[in-house]
């Protein structure tokens, strides 16, 4: 599991929760896909998730971002995939590297993106985004 990162799928899932039925939607789709390419199944990620906690490492012992597998890119999406557009969205809304004003910007826009009618300067922006706050 070294490109699967389960805090982020925690956060993804705890959405589902939403009273917006459509943000929950692009949650339930955004957490089959980050376990999808992390080459998981579910019953591997709720098995693990069963089992015993082991104590977390210290900062000092945790491998480098760069131990990685090869094309391991954020949340354990495989670097050579094009994420779709609602998977960028979630991904810097998440991303705590996204500043606050962006992510109030970004919620006027969810309905058009959940809905796929975002303009391809809106696109163009929400992938410059994406680079910027999550991939940087």
């Amino acid at each position: 599991m070294s490109t699967f990162n389960r805090n982020t799928l925690v956060k993804v899932l705890e959405i589902l929760d939403s009273s917006h039925a459509q943000e929950a939607l692009a949650a339930a789709k955004l957490a089959s896909a980050m376990v999808r390419e992390a080459g998981l199944t579910w019953d591997q990620v709720i098995d693990d998730a069963i089992l015993p906690r082991v104590a977390a490492p210290s900062p000092a012992t945790q491998e480098p971002a760069q131990a990685r597998a090869p094309g391991a890119g954020p949340f354990g999406y495989r670097r050579e995939r094009e994420l779709s557009p609602h998977e960028q969205f979630f991904m810097v809304l998440l991303s705590p590297r996204t500043p606050v004003d962006i992510k109030r910007k970004l919620r006027s826009w969810e309905g058009r993106v959940l809905d796929g009618e975002i303009t391809p300067q809106e696109s163009a922006d929400l992938q410059f985004m994406y680079q910027s706050f999550v991939v940087g």
